[in-house]
């Protein structure tokens, strides 16, 4: 059976993807690769709106930025599939889906359990990433790269700096968490119910 959104879900869902696309253009100083707070947002939306709602929020701010908005970091449009660094925004997508999977497990998530879910999304995220920079730069862009290098390139040179994101989503998921996730529960079950009804 289909399930409807109800007027919170749909807000909290463009708001997170509002707040992933500002977060395309907040850059961190940092040695050697400066990080942006975009990747923060995806942990997020996981870990507050769910597998379902997180992951429709990164749709939809990935479907806005192919629509022709620029709100990715280098620009949007249709063609931007093509970029090396596309794989990153589909990882995303699955990453907020994984996460939210992930504390959906558990009725009263604690640290460890953001901290694993949100470590679990860095990965994902990073599976994508890389493996598309690295199949673009071999096949249409023909650069030519090594796996090597690739993951060289594509995480070793970002990563810590992610990494550091994950405990900080962490620390803000666990006190966010009621009041963001408990009215995302009681809207949907009123919402279907009042459908029904």
């Amino acid at each position: 059976m289909r399930r409807s959104l109800s007027v919170y879900s749909i807000s909290v869902v463009s708001m997170f993807a509002a707040l992933t696309a500002v977060g395309a253009f907040i850059k961190i100083p940092f040695p050697v690769v400066p990080f942006t707070l975009q990747i923060l947002f995806v942990y997020l939306a996981g870990a507050l709106l769910g597998s379902r709602l997180g992951a429709l929020s990164q749709c939809l701010y990935v479907g806005i930025g192919l629509a022709g908005l620029p709100v990715f970091s280098s620009g949007g449009g249709l063609s931007y599939i093509f970029q090396p660094t596309f794989g990153y925004l589909i990882g995303f997508i699955a990453a907020s889906f994984g996460i939210g999977l992930i504390i959906e497990k558990f009725e009263q998530p604690k640290l460890k359990h953001f901290l694993f879910a949100n470590f679990a999304g860095l990965l994902i995220v990073y599976l994508f990433g890389v493996g598309y920079l690295y199949l673009s730069l071999n096949t249409w862009i023909g650069t030519g790269i090594s796996f090597s290098a690739a993951f060289y390139s594509g995480f070793l040179l970002s990563v810590f700096g992610d990494f550091l994101l994950c405990f900080g989503a962490s620390l803000l998921a666990l006190r966010l968490y009621k009041a963001i996730r408990r009215p995302i529960q009681r809207a949907d079950v009123s919402y279907t119910g009042s459908v029904k009804g």
